[in-house]
């Protein structure tokens, strides 16, 4: 089963803000909401589309809907919520363009996780042994994958350019639990994955 990596979770406490209304998009066993409903107070909403998921949510006590955000968030108007969160589910979404724009209509920030395919060890295995390794598919073998699309991080950052949205923060994820605020040379190819509030650029 596939897991939400829980050292972003530090990082984006960080960056939310106190008693702000927050919208997870995948939100998962609500592990994430249940830890900034408690630790900095925000009103928080899950989306969510397996019913095994939405269960673990409603017994923590979190409002969740049942929802495939690959459609859209038509449900929400322009500016609900302050921040919407999507924690390594950008991988698993068929029209991420749209869908993060849709992100940036319905909050202020957008916070995105995504596992980095440029990332030397993934270029090696594909190299070396001509397949993808279970990191870059974040589960474990090709038939039990949720993973549609491989991006790395200079790509990402190229389409946010595209898209016109403002990288606010960011931190890239090491080897040897190194996690850095800047773009240290060749991040691209060290950095295994990468999180990032987002704005629409002024």
């Amino acid at each position: 089963m596939y897991k939400i990596p829980a050292e972003n979770y530090p990082i984006i406490e960080e960056w939310v803000d106190k008693h702000s209304r927050v919208l997870d998009l995948g939100c998962g066993d609500g592990s994430l909401l249940d830890s900034l409903i408690t630790r900095k107070e925000v009103d928080g909403f899950g989306v969510e589309i397996s019913h095994d998921m939405i269960l673990k949510c409603v017994q923590k006590g979190i409002c969740v809907y049942q929802a495939d955000i690959d459609r859209d968030l038509s449900e929400w108007t322009d500016g609900s919520f302050d921040y919407v969160i999507l924690n390594a589910t950008l991988q698993v979404i068929t029209k991420p363009y749209r869908v993060i724009d849709e992100m940036l209509r319905v909050g202020r920030f957008a916070i995105i996780s995504i596992s980095n395919f440029g990332y030397l060890r993934n270029r090696v295995r594909v190299l070396s042994q001509g397949r993808v390794s279970s990191r870059i598919r974040l589960s474990e073998s090709w038939h039990d994958t949720p993973v549609l699309r491989f991006v790395s991080l200079r790509e990402f950052r190229s389409s946010l350019s595209e898209m016109g949205i403002e990288v606010m923060d960011a931190r890239y994820f090491f080897p040897m639990n190194v996690v850095a605020k800047t773009l240290l040379p060749g991040y691209n190819l060290l950095a295994k994955e990468g999180i990032f509030k987002l704005r629409r650029a002024r």
